[in-house]
């Protein structure tokens, strides 16, 4: 036995130091990993901002340089003239501390620094031997560890300027801060140890953060490891230093060349510092591991639940990403779109190289047209402004957006375009539109509740009153004669008194929802008969869709009747010259983002749709209200009560009952009632009845 407990013990011990060995392994492979891509990511950053800066400062000598050769191709500025123009050029690059340019025999001749400029010779500065053996137009990028004109420490970026034979006319050139590099370096948040460098290709440090004049004179030489490095990617790539640049410690550099100038920017991330937190939990496993030597059994499970923690954690860990929440676009002079960021394409639902090249008016609702063009005039202008703007999606569905738009202004060419910022606020939209729905239906539900209670106890009274004349009737029509004139008189006041009476009805079930005998039963039997019965005889084509799979409702069919009854004879009314009719079903499921004031579940939904004069937009709102009605007054059609009562049947039976009329299409009634064993409706009580 103790054998095999020494086996079991050796073997437990072997495989769980063989485990904490692979996650350390592990674990160190993903720090040095993640390190990598972070110091590759930076060194991304600082060459497109090295770019950026190197471009400016071009774009702003070649703008000289067109100015001083459209005034002269030959002769030297005078050097009062060239002075203010170096100021003028000076103010447009508010980063660079001065322009100057020399003559052909390596002096000083002006400077927007100071006026008159000192005589220096500049013959040893190594920008202008570059350009005196080079008659390449190029820019020269070059450092200057002490400026001969204000004693800083300042990157050059000079051009040269031929005579028509090609011989050196002169020298322009720009000054850059190297501490104006170093105020964006600051701002990516490294190590206390951790260094950047912005070098030549040559190996001369242009500058370095943390700033170091004494460093500032030096040309780094590649080592045999950087050698073989650049051999196998030339552009971009990481490598593992055992000694670096600066110091004696093992570094991670990451470099990146520009394509555009003869620089790399190269991060320097110190190994010790990255794998500090890997050396720290590396210390833990592995005294953990020795306590599971020792103790074997459970005290070994939980270092191994441990490590594993640690792992989990670590994997949780994602580099840093900047991504816009704002779509951004720009518009050239001619107001088509140049360029979209992939926000913007997913909020409109297009790919990014669809929408370039189109007016951004191509993806607008066409009512939000005529503002767009107002808007586009005071752009025009100069304008900026903050402003909500509908779109169409791919889909066809509406995109609410609030716009920030601002003009591109050239000072020289005047109205170059359009940048803009959208925000996505479609949802807040909706769920505005739909509160409001949801106030006007409760609204609804409370005035229909305060106008049932006092149709109700008006009903009472009405009812006692019409028993009252009905019993006189009753009595005047048994003391005259069958034949006599004052007989036909009684019979008419007793017609009308039904109609009281079915009036009577009405105020009971508008005031209750009248007697409800509950069961589960199909719609479509009981429509197809009601609906074709009512259209008899009348010039209306009725059409169903009906599906014969729709699922049960529970409901008081006699009181469904009445529904159905009131919508098919207002269809019918609404068509005297002929139309149809057309009655669909459909099983649909509710959730919150329908809309529809009803609690989630299954739902049959009937629409009657027909092809009348519709009902005007102002009348929409007040179709279900008691009383409201547009037909003649003094005979029955003029009660009003109709859709009320449909409106309070529908509600009594836990659904609802809606609206629409699209101009010039007709009108559509929807019921939605809830399917019988899934939400079905509570049963409501039976008002007393009085005749």
């Amino acid at each position: 036995m103790s054998k095999r407990i020494l086996i079991l013990v050796i073997l437990v011990t072997v495989v769980f130091v063989g485990k904490v060995l692979f996650d350390i392994t592990s674990d160190y492979g993903q720090v040095i990993l993640s390190a990598e891509r972070l110091s590759r990511g930076f060194a991304t950053a600082l060459n497109e901002h090295a770019v950026y800066t190197f471009s400016n400062a071009e774009n702003t000598l070649d703008d000289l340089i067109q100015h001083l050769q459209e005034r002269s191709s030959r002769a030297m500025p005078d050097e009062r003239q060239l002075h203010r123009l170096l100021v003028n050029y000076r103010l447009k690059s508010p980063n660079s501390p001065f322009l100057f340019a020399t003559t052909a025999g390596g002096r000083l001749h002006a400077s927007s620094s100071d006026f008159p400029v000192r005589g220096l010779n500049l013959v040893n500065r190594e920008y202008f031997q570059h350009h005196l053996n080079s008659r390449d137009t190029a820019p020269y990028i070059s450092r200057s560890p002490n400026s001969l004109i204000d004693g800083d420490w300042l990157i050059f970026l000079t051009k040269r300027i031929s005579n028509p034979d090609g011989s050196l006319r002169m020298i322009v050139g720009i000054s850059i801060d190297p501490l104006h590099l170093n105020d964006f370096y600051r701002s990516i948040e490294l190590g206390t140890h951790d260094r950047i460098f912005l070098f030549r290709k040559d190996g001369a440090v242009l500058t370095l953060e943390p700033f170091y004049k004494a460093f500032m004179d030096k040309i780094i030489p590649p080592t045999d490891t950087i050698r073989r490095e650049l051999a196998k990617r030339p552009h971009a790539g990481t490598i593992h230093m055992e000694q670096g640049l600066v110091d004696e410690t093992s570094r991670i550099v990451s470099y990146r060349f520009s394509n555009r100038y003869p620089v790399v920017s190269v991060v320097s991330l110190r190994e010790d510092d990255v794998l500090a937190r890997w050396r720290a939990r590396s210390a833990k496993s592995a005294a953990g591991a020795l306590l599971l030597v020792v103790l074997v059994g459970t005290l070994g499970l939980l270092v191994y639940r441990q490590v594993k923690a640690l792992k989990q954690s670590e994997d949780k860990y994602s580099l840093i990403s900047t991504t816009a929440n704002e779509g951004i676009w720009m518009l050239d002079a001619d107001d088509r779109i140049i360029y979209v960021n992939p926000r913007v394409g997913e909020m409109f639902g297009y790919p990014g190289e669809e929408m370039v090249g189109h007016p951004i008016s191509s993806f607008m609702c066409p009512d939000q047209l005529a503002d767009h063009e107002v808007r586009m005039r005071f752009r025009k202008e100069g304008g900026s402004e903050r402003y909500e703007r509908r779109f169409q999606h791919r889909d066809g569905r509406d995109v609410w957006t609030i716009i920030s738009a601002a003009a591109l202004i050239d000072d020289e060419d005047g109205y170059q375009g359009v940048v803009a910022m959208c925000l996505d606020i479609t949802d807040r939209k909706m769920s505005e539109e739909r509160q409001t729905r949801l106030e006007e239906q409760l609204r609804q539900a409370h005035k229909m509740e305060a106008v049932g209670i006092l149709a109700g106890g008006m009903a009472h009274d009405f009812n006692n009153l019409l028993q009252s004349i009905m019993g006189y009737i009753f009595l005047a029509r048994m003391s005259v004669e069958a034949d006599s004139e004052a007989r036909e008189y009684l019979d008419e006041a007793e017609k009308i008194s039904g109609q009281a009476s079915e009036l009577g009805q009405r105020l009971l079930l508008l005031s209750r929802g009248g007697v409800a005998l509950l069961r589960a039963a199909p719609l479509a039997p009981l429509i197809l008969p009601l609906v074709s019965s009512e259209l008899e005889g009348t010039a209306i084509t009725g059409e169903f869709d009906l599906p014969d799979d729709m699922p049960h409702v529970t409901m008081d069919e006699a009181l469904m009747k009445q529904v159905i009854s009131h919508l098919t004879v207002n269809a019918v009314e609404t068509m005297p010259e002929g139309g149809t009719l057309r009655i669909t079903g459909a099983t649909l499921t509710i959730t919150a983002k329908n809309g529809l004031p009803l609690p989630a579940g299954r739902y049959v939904h009937i629409a009657f749709s027909d092809t009348g004069g519709g009902i005007p937009a102002d009348n929409l709102p007040r179709i279900f209200d008691p009383y409201f009605t547009t037909k003649e007054m003094w005979n029955r059609k003029g009660m009003g009560l109709g859709l009320a009562l449909c409106h309070t049947i529908i509600r009594k039976h836990k659904g609802m009952i809606s609206a629409t009329s699209p101009v010039g299409e007709g009108a559509t009634f929807n019921i939605y009632l809830p399917v019988a064993g899934e939400d079905a409706p509570t049963p409501f009580s039976a008002p007393p009845q009085f005749f």
